[in-house]
């Protein structure tokens, strides 16, 4: 029974210190990105998934992300994408002393507000800008368009 709780308390300990991190597909052409059953080119394809599927990173081995992927349907698969199909997407919570952070539509101070979210809203981050995450926004629900500074979030855990 010890060393059950201290193998759930490593697992806890260990979770704490990843955010969620998404991978979403992005492709240059008309085709599939493929989710196959190992890190390799050759192995067997599990699903074709198409421009914006994706899903959570467990792993990443080398150029590949392992991620858990639901389908439509409502399945779940879990298989390997290489990184060169698509980007990384890491989730942001607002959590700003004033209860609210302004999002602009440059990473500036003084760029143009495009709105405003209250604390415990999930903000989407494609890339940074110095002290500035790159969001999606508004409409905009796949294409970063905005930005929110660093000190006004917390990455989501």
């Amino acid at each position: 029974m010890r060393n059950l709780m201290l193998i759930a308390m490593f697992f806890v300990l260990c979770s704490l210190g990843f955010s969620k991190t998404y991978f979403e597909v992005d492709l240059n052409d008309s085709s599939l990105a493929n989710l196959r059953e190992k890190a390799s080119s050759s192995s067997k394809i599990l699903a074709e998934l198409d421009v914006f599927d994706g899903g959570e990173v467990i792993k990443k081995e080398g150029n590949w992300y392992y991620i858990k992927y639901r389908r439509e349907s409502g399945e779940i698969l879990y298989g390997y994408i290489h990184k060169n199909q698509g980007y990384l997407i890491e989730t942001y919570v607002v959590s700003s002393k004033d209860g609210y952070a302004n999002i602009r539509w440059e990473p500036s101070s003084n760029g143009q507000i495009a709105g405003t979210e209250k604390n415990g809203t999930t903000l989407y981050a494609y890339d940074e800008k110095g002290e500035w995450l790159h969001i999606t926004y508004g409409d905009s629900p796949h294409i970063p368009v905005a930005y929110v500074h660093k000190s006004q979030v917390k990455k989501e855990k």
